[in-house]
């Protein structure tokens, strides 16, 4: 059953669609549920599902880190500011969902994803265009304009948990 579900979530990563940033190369780390690109450079944000035991590890179930892929691809650390501001996570217990949780990056906190084992593989699902979806990855749009950064729009990529066809949704955060 492992492998069924670790293949499907590879065959879905397949079909959805590309991003504006379809060039970059994309992650493809242990326990992987989610990456971030921007419009800034090949550099991607990968969140992966931490295990402990064959279940998902109550201290910290997801960890994100830099996959500097506009360097040699090593991986790194998020920054204290990047952790607490932007691209880190929180994350509790899903009510009534043992083993499972609630996961929200922490700039973006009013769009929580459940974080869960699916025969043994971690997936992350949410809504994806009011579809609910197994999560895939992010495509953020940046106003480079000021002396900091910002998203201008979101590009969010999934697919249907009904359909198993590819979902896209993009909104200004």
């Amino acid at each position: 059953m492992k492998r069924a579900a670790a293949a499907l979530l590879l065959l879905a990563s397949a079909l959805m669609p590309a991003a504006a940033g379809d060039s970059y190369p994309v992650p493809r780390e242990p326990n992987q549920v989610f990456y971030v690109q921007r419009s800034m450079n090949s550099n991607t944000i990968v969140y992966v599902a931490r295990l402990a035991g064959g279940k998902l590890d109550p201290r910290q179930p997801v960890e994100a880190f830099w996959r500097r892929f506009n360097d040699e691809g090593e991986k790194k650390d998020l920054s204290t500011i990047e952790r607490n501001f932007a691209f880190g996570v929180k994350s509790e217990p899903a009510q009534g969902m043992p083993g499972s949780f609630l996961v929200r990056v922490v700039s973006y906190q009013n769009r929580p994803a459940l974080l869960k084992l699916v025969d043994g593989v971690p997936r992350l699902e949410a809504k994806v265009a009011g579809e609910p979806s197994v999560l895939g990855y992010a495509y953020l749009h940046l106003d480079e304009s000021g002396s900091v950064p910002s998203v201008s729009k979101v590009d969010l990529y999934g697919y249907s948990l009904a359909t198993g066809k590819p979902v896209m949704e993009s909104f200004i955060p």
